[in-house]
């Protein structure tokens, strides 16, 4: 665990039309006697209402990658920087300290896990809401965000089953309520379909499209090559490298047909 950082970060001018701008990120790891480099260098900027998909190998980078920019875990060096306001003020979030990680998580980034996350004690309606309640937003505010999410992912009918009554669909699609409920500026998503069945993939997919249609902003790592062909852009990570990069922007029903 890292210890409590002191450095105070700096509005930094950037392009108002970029989210999100990673300059030379490094990350290793200490295994015994090995150092494994599990981020080379990366580079990578990504602009409003776009949507991109990071596509690699077990062991390439991806998860790390997600966790860094989640502000989840420090890399070793290189900027992480986000449009925090309007005026396309930006920060950078190596410069942060813990307290100030934990306001950016909660408020500017919308994380998406491949095992749900979800608490098993609380419903669905609940688990959507928790992120209001932590950030003390008004009770009046809390319900009706969440009750329009909901039934924005079509699970109005199953607010208020826990966890263990919904299928990993269903859990999947609270999630990705959960990640929207303080409107972050990016949406993280690491293999959000990665325990899913193809028909369900299919429909978390399509929600994908609808949140980039709308104007939200999504990275997501996979190792479906298939479904990365949806997004705008598709990066090849290998080895802590990108290492080639081409546009998507496929339809859903020409990878998938039932």
């Amino acid at each position: 665990m890292n210890k409590e950082r002191r450095a105070t970060a700096k509005m930094i001018k950037i392009d108002p039309s970029i989210v999100l701008t990673v300059q030379d990120l490094t990350k290793t790891y200490t295994i015994g006697n090995s150092t494994i480099t599990a981020l080379n260098k990366v580079n990578l900027t990504i602009r409003k209402g776009e949507f991109i998909a990071i596509v690699g190998p077990s062991g390439s980078g991806k998860t790390t990658l997600i966790n860094c920019l989640g502000a989840l875990d420090f890399p070793d060096s290189g900027k992480i920087i986000y449009n925090v306001d309007a005026k396309g003020m930006g920060l950078d979030i190596m410069l942060m300290t813990n307290k100030q990680h934990k306001k950016m998580r909660l408020r500017k980034i919308g994380l998406i896990f491949q095992f749900y996350n979800l608490f098993p004690i609380l419903t669905a309606y609940e688990n959507v809401e928790l992120p209001m309640v932590i950030d003390k937003k008004d009770p009046k505010l809390r319900k009706e965000k969440v009750k329009n999410l909901l039934k924005r992912i079509g699970l109005e009918e199953r607010m208020e089953h826990l966890p263990t009554q919904l299928s990993g669909g269903e859990q999947q699609r609270v999630t990705i309520a959960r990640a929207l409920v303080n409107d972050p500026l990016i949406i993280l998503a690491d293999e959000p379909t990665g325990e899913l069945d193809t028909e369900t993939t299919t429909n978390i997919m399509k929600i994908f499209l609808d949140l980039k249609n709308a104007g939200e902003s999504i990275l997501m790592v996979t190792h479906n090559r298939r479904i990365a062909e949806v997004a705008d852009r598709i990066i090849t990570l290998t080895d802590g490298e990108f290492i080639s990069e081409k546009n998507g922007g496929k339809p859903i029903k020409e990878i998938y047909k039932f």
